[in-house]
Formats: structure tokens, sequence, C-alpha cells
């Protein structure tokens, strides 16, 4: 099964912009390079083996030749400004991982290699395993393994300072029409173990939630008009929200306030805050405070 969180993506109509956009929000945002052949480019927050990836498209003929992952970027990008693509799981037996989906019709393609030249000259490379073909807007995971040992990719790809505080990814929330149909996935495709259900006001919606190491998946679907809902209806299924814990809530708070950035705060439950999706290039970020790093 995957052994932990890697990354997630966000699909972003100008690099340049998300890179000063995220940089306000207190990311330390840095310039990834090329996906040779693929005609996209990249930036990356970075907190350790995990990580935030801004992802955005300077060739898009090159990016749509590559099949229905990259022509699904382009025509994304082409609507809005920025938006929550997908999210990736790491393992060290990819072909053990495709192997669970074989029978599932899911497993349209076998994992492939791919590559990135970093601005430093320095090439990384992987492998990608993706269900259904594409995972840019679906109910499920991509899944990464990568060639060098991680250790070694730390040093090259160093964890960033980050001015809000940011320390590691805590949860991402997944919207899908149907959660006993996504979760039977999670448990059988992915080998997950499903915690027990539950119901969330805030977004009016049924959850089920897998734990990948410190961090959690919450697949929720609508039980009445709310946020989820709405967000099926305007984009479909897939990621809906993420959460970031960072090292002092209200020192982040503070730091967004001098910056005039928007967020909700609420004093009933003073450790969390929402930034504003409009300055997030319209995706829904949430600021915990990370207990589990104390």
């Amino acid at each position: 099964m995957p052994t932990r969180f890697d990354h997630f993506v966000i699909g972003v109509r100008d690099l340049d912009t998300a890179i000063r956009a995220y940089q306000r929000l207190g990311f330390d945002t840095r310039p990834g390079g090329k996906h040779t052949g693929r005609g996209t480019h990249n930036a990356l927050i970075r907190f350790g083996l995990d990580y935030i990836e801004l992802l955005s498209v300077y060739d898009e003929a090159e990016a749509a030749a590559t099949g229905p992952r990259g022509q699904a970027i382009v025509d994304f990008l082409r609507e809005r400004e920025g938006v929550l693509l997908g999210y990736a799981l790491a393992t060290d037996s990819i072909e053990q991982e495709a192997e669970r989906f074989r029978g599932s019709g899911l497993l349209v393609q076998e994992p492939f290699a791919m590559q990135r030249l970093r601005p430093d000259g320095h090439l990384l490379t992987w492998k990608l395993f993706v269900p259904g073909g594409s995972s840019w807007r679906r109910p499920w995971p991509f899944i990464i393994q990568w060639d060098e040992p991680d250790q070694e990719r730390l040093i090259t790809e160093q964890p960033g300072t980050h001015q809000n505080g940011a320390s590691r990814w805590e949860r991402i929330v997944v919207a899908t029409h149907d959660l006993e149909r996504s979760a039977a996935l999670y448990q059988q495709q992915l080998g997950l173990e499903l915690q027990p259900l539950n119901s969330c006001s805030r977004l009016h919606a049924q959850r089920a939630a897998f734990l990948v190491g410190n961090s959690t998946i919450v697949l929720a679907a609508p039980e009445s008009a709310g946020p989820i809902q709405e967000k099926l209806l305007q984009i479909g299924e897939g990621p809906f929200e993420v959460t970031i814990a960072v090292k002092n809530v209200d020192q982040a708070r503070s730091f967004l306030a001098q910056r005039d950035v928007s967020f909700q705060w609420d004093a009933a439950n003073p450790k969390t805050l929402r930034i504003s999706p409009e300055e997030a290039l319209g995706v829904r970020i949430i600021l915990v405070e990370d207990v589990v790093g104390q």
C-alpha cells in the first residue's frame, strides 16, 4: 500500500503570478523546472518529503499531445486562474500498486517514467501510476515512486522556510458523488483502512476518512445543499480543500493580517483559520496548529 502522502497539485494559469500569490501567503515558493516533453513547468512549496506543486502549462500543444491527462490541465486552466487538480501518494512498489487495480476498469495504463529538469541542471526521475488514465479532478490519487532515495532528494530539494510557519500537509478533502463506491476503491485498490463514518455540518456532507502516516484523506459526499454539493455541480468530483499544519496559528494569523490577506478566523475555534480562496487563486486552504510536530 502507499507509504505516505507525497504532494498535491494546484494547476495555475500563469506560474509567475502563482509564485507571487503563494509567497504573499507566506509560503517559501521556488521554481521547480520543466517536465521534459510534457509542456508543463512548476514551482514547489516544500515542507519535507511532502510538498505543494504549482503546475502550469508553457506549451499547450505539447501538453495536449501527451494524452487525456495533458489535455485536461489545458482545458481546466483555460477556464480558471487556478484549480486544485489532484494529489499523489508515495510508494516503494509501484508495480504492486498498479496490480491491485487490475480488473477494476481503472488500469488503463501501466506505470510510466517521468523526469523534471531543475533550474540548477539536476535531473529528477520517477515513475507514475495514474488510475483511469487521468488523476486530474478525480476522487482518487495518483501514485508516485521516486528513483532517488528520499534522503538524497531532500538534499537536492530542501524544505522551505515558510513565513506563515507551515510545517507539513495535514489533510485533504475529496468531493465524491458516491461515498460507498469511492471508499471501496480506497480500501480495495489502495489498501487503506477505513475510519468510522461521520457527518460534517460545515460541509453538509457524509465523510469517510483514511489515515496515511500522520495525515488524513477525507472523502465527502453531500447530504444536502452546501459547499460539497456546490463544488460537484461546478467542476465535478475531485479534491475540495487542503489543510496545512503550521507551527503557531496565532503567528500565522498575525502574519496574514500584516499582509492584508483575507481569511476567516473564529474565536470559538482559535487554532484554525481559512484563507479566502480568492487569495489562493481559487483554492480552499485551511491552516491548523501542528500538534504532531510539537
